[in-house]
């Protein structure tokens, strides 16, 4: 058994993921209005009510068929949407009320209905992509005349133009496709019948579409369009096992697009092709800089042809080029392209005309032998693409006035400087080559080859008639010299045309290192980026730059859970424009929904605005919005705006990685912080528990034998590990308090003296056997602070040189004013810090090597919680040895509250 294709089982996983996370599409598919599709779909809703599914009617066409009407009683039917087009009422499906009511299945009739202007959509699929989405699973119709890339054949089978279309990526993502068939003579009986159309629209149906030979042939293309869906379903469940012995899915599908309106056909053709060969689909239109100036008319037709090819899934490619038939071989090349479909037009031509050139299809068959040529023809239509008019024969040949005038101001110059050679007593030789360079200087400062070749004439004149015997007649005495001016003549036209053909050239290379220049800028531009905000910044500016066009740029503000704003603050006549709640009220659909919307596009097109989503890995990050007040954004625009708000995802992205690496990073320490916490507290909490129930169960057990002196000197051990767990067990709950945020300030004006007093009384049987001196000023000073944390910095910090001191020493608490703070100082007469870890004592869990009086070591949280406390006073604290031993604890508390 053969490997399965990885890329077939990635598209089947990634099919069967899609189809967790949104709504499921069913299409009940017929060849003709009457078939039956509405009363199906009617039939199915009341067997999912009955199965107890929460079903609901969200729009069905008006129908003057009474067994398809009465199907709607006992369905729950959503209201429609009102809407005044022109003066009339028209209902339309409501979609906000759909997604509010957020049924589990949604009946929406006619999927490839045109939607009235106003709707928040052009079309009413684009309605059934929302609704699919948010998790809604919707029943649809649909007729196969309806499908974008069978429109053509439609038009030659019924000789109709069906202007309501739907792309068929909507018939080969849906979960399921139904067709409902009945044969064409029933369906002509229920015509005759009246149950179908009306008797005015019956009568123009029956001339125009309801033959039987039109039915028989929609029949057919709906039948081949169910059974082409059914095997790309078992093609893909087949090569995901691993068998590709009829069919390789490896084709890509190369169609190429001109100005022209035939090329629809060519697209639509080139997307039958890729669908029925599960191919890759490139549209590719390759600019002549020579044919730069095509009318307004051929530019809408081009945009259109594109439109077109995007809708049907394909890929847009546009590349600059004279040599058109080199282009396309080396782009099929680099894509690996296995088919070509290409149109040619029934136009005839001469005999003449057919030896001396070859057209474009002729060049490509001749120069590939590896590649599939479809040759798609079409018929020369009266507006096909027309370059404008110019003053040529063709656009090479045309010449502009500043080009008349350079021809002539040359040729001047040029013939009066081969009259000076001549005074001077050149020879003719040296005059001739005069007029080559004069030649050669049109056809460089001028464009076209029309310009190069009247020189080319001209000078042949010129040189005949003032230079040649006899002087200033065009008559030619000797006939050597007929030969030396033909030859003149042939070879300034070539060096014309040359010069010309470099000139295109440079023109083409030029514009293509101005892309490529481009994209070098746009990819380094964000390279050495590492703020969010530099990025959507740079983003804007490069857009702005390239486009000529305000910017706007909403971003994912995950904690707020809104779209941010950004813009260039210069721009501030537009501001108004761009900012206000409808222009956001798009951005947020366009976010929410991943896809394009907004000012010349059929989703949202009363925007002011065009939007694109920023799509990164895992989610959409936010939207650009292009100002298209005057001006639509074309295929050469929109690349730009991909290129861009591809780096801005990929910067974006980096910089969230980033952000997730940091807060693993602060995740993973505060473990290594617990980890270490419960490693030292397990050992230290021991010690003080054990002796405590040594000592009770020594009391419970000898009480009567022991003396009293005895049982004080236990319980006051155990009174003094009591004391030191309560502390433990405070700093730990400070610890946790200042770790989760939690550590809430209430400061108040409170006296020095009596925070100093308090704390003393906690600890006051710790101090015993110690000397306690205060130095305090002998005015009341009053310091804001929230005491009782103030209380256990000093409790921590006495206990810290109660742990180093020897029985009988004195601490000194010494508290005074230093400008704008007051400082508190605990001093001790132990040994002092370590100088090697006097930098380090405030560090959470960090202790001292030095053994104290009871010899239990700490934890490591009081120095730590102490610098905590002070810090969020917006204090400082500080340890310091004193020159005559021991060590000194100071920390300042502002006067003022900050």
């Amino acid at each position: 058994m053969k490997r399965p294709d990885p890329e077939i089982l990635l598209s089947r996983v990634n099919n069967e993921e899609a189809k967790l996370n949104r709504g499921q599409l069913k299409i009940f598919f017929g060849y003709a209005a009457g078939v039956g599709k509405t009363y199906s779909m009617l039939e199915s809703a009341h067997t999912l009510k009955e199965s107890g599914i929460d079903v609901v009617v969200g729009y069905i066409e008006p129908h003057s068929r009474k067994e398809t009407l009465d199907l709607i009683e006992g369905l729950e039917v959503l209201s429609t949407k009102e809407i005044n087009y022109k003066n009339i009422k028209l209902k339309e499906f409501d979609i906000d009320l759909a997604l509010e009511r957020n049924p589990e299945v949604i009946l929406v009739d006619e999927l490839a209905h045109t939607n009235v202007v106003g709707c928040r959509h052009n079309k009413r699929w684009q309605d059934i992509e929302e609704l699919l989405i948010a998790g809604i699973d919707v029943y649809t119709t649909l007729n196969v005349q309806h499908l974008e890339s069978l429109n053509d054949i439609i038009q030659i089978i019924a000789n109709v133009s069906v202007k309501e279309t739907i792309p068929d990526k909507l018939i080969d993502l849906s979960s399921q496709l139904e067709l409902i068939d009945v044969d064409p003579d029933v369906l002509l009986e229920r015509f005759n019948q009246g149950k179908i159309y009306k008797k005015d629209q019956a009568i123009r149906a029956q001339e125009n579409f309801f033959t039987k030979d039109n039915l028989v042939a929609l029949r057919e293309l709906a039948l081949r369009k169910t059974t082409q869906k059914v095997n790309k379903e078992v093609e893909i469940t087949r090569l995901s096992k691993g068998d590709t012995s009829v069919m390789p899915t490896s084709d890509t599908i190369l169609v190429c697009v001109s100005p022209s309106s035939s090329s629809a056909k060519l697209i639509r053709t080139a997307s039958r092709i890729a669908q029925s060969s599960l191919s890759k689909l490139i549209a590719i239109y390759i600019k002549d800089p020579s044919k730069q100036d095509i009318s307004k008319k051929a530019s809408k037709q081009l945009e259109d042809n594109l439109d077109l090819a995007k809708k049907l899934g394909a890929e847009i490619v546009l590349l600059h080029g004279d040599n058109i038939v080199e282009d396309i071989i080396r782009f099929s090349k680099l894509r690996n392209v296995t088919k070509i479909v290409i149109g040619r037009n029934h136009r005839k031509h001469s005999v003449f005309y057919r030896v001396l050139k070859k057209d474009i299809v002729d060049k490509l068959i001749d120069e590939v032998d590896y590649i599939d040529i479809h040759i798609i023809p079409s018929i020369a239509e009266g507006n096909k693409y027309k370059p404008k008019k110019s003053v040529g024969i063709t656009s090479k040949l045309k010449i502009s006035g500043t080009d008349i005038l350079k021809l002539l101001i040359i040729t001047l110059i040029t013939t009066m400087s081969s009259y000076i050679l001549k005074r001077v007593g050149f020879t003719q030789e040296n005059i001739y080559l005069s007029y080559i360079l004069g030649v050669v200087l049109v056809s460089a400062f001028t464009r076209g080859y029309g310009s190069g070749i009247i020189s080319s004439v001209l000078n042949i004149l010129l040189l005949n008639y003032f230079f040649t015997e006899p002087l200033y007649t065009l008559n030619i005495d000797d006939t050597n010299y007929i030969v030396t001016l033909a030859v003149f003549c042939v070879v300034g036209v070539i060096t014309s045309t040359l010069t010309s053909r470099i000139q295109q050239q440079v023109e083409i290379y030029s514009k293509r290192e101005q892309n490529t220049q481009m994209l070098y800028k746009v990819n380094r531009s964000f390279l050495r980026l590492s703020n969010k905000e530099e990025i959507i910044n740079t983003g804007i500016e490069l857009l702005e730059a390239g486009l000529g066009k305000s910017v706007v740029c909403y971003i994912n503000d995950k904690r707020e859970n809104q779209l941010l704003l950004y813009m260039n603050q210069s721009r501030d006549i537009e501001e108004e424009l761009i900012t206000d709640e409808s222009e956001r009220a798009v951005a947020r659909w366009v976010y929410n929904n991943n896809k394009t919307a907004g000012s010349f596009t059929d989703t949202l097109p009363g925007a002011k605005c065009f939007y694109a989503p920023i799509i990164g890995m895992d989610e959409t990050l936010g939207v650009i919005g292009v100002l298209c007040l005057d001006q639509k954004v074309d295929n050469e625009d929109i690349r730009l705006i991909e290129a861009v708000v591809a780096q801005m995802a990929i910067s974006i992205d980096r910089e969230n990685l980033a952000e997730i690496k940091k807060e693993a990073s602060l995740e993973i320490e505060s473990e290594r912080l617990k980890s270490s916490l419960l490693r030292a507290i397990s050992h230290d909490l021991r010690t003080p528990l054990a002796a405590i129930s040594g000592a009770i169960s020594t009391i419970i057990k000898n009480k009567e034998l022991i003396d009293e002196s005895i049982i004080d000197d236990l319980l006051k051990g155990v009174f003094d590990d009591t004391q030191w767990l309560i502390r433990l067990v405070e700093n730990l709950l400070s610890m946790t308090r200042i770790d989760d945020g939690k550590l809430e300030l209430k400061k108040t004006h409170e006296i020095v003296e009596e925070v100093i007093s308090e704390s003393l009384g906690h600890i006051k049987k710790r101090i015993k056997n110690m000397k306690i001196s205060i130095d305090i000023p002998d005015e009341i000073l009053f310091v804001p602070m929230d005491a009782k944390l103030i209380e256990q910095v000093i409790i921590n910090l006495i206990d810290n040189a109660l742990k180093y001191s020897k029985e009988g020493s004195e601490i000194k608490i010494k508290v005074y004013e230093e400008k704008q703070f007051v400082v508190f100082k605990i001093i001790d007469d132990g040994p002092g810090i370590c100088e090697s870890i006097i930098d380090n004592i405030f560090d959470r869990f960090f202790t001292g090597e030095i053994k104290y009086a009871d010899s239990r070591k700490g934890v490591g949280l009081g120095l730590s919680i102490c610098k905590s406390i002070v810090n969020a006073h917006n204090g400082t604290i500080e340890a310091k040895n004193n020159k005559e031993g021991g060590a000194t604890f100071e920390f300042k508390l502002p006067k003022e509250v900050s």
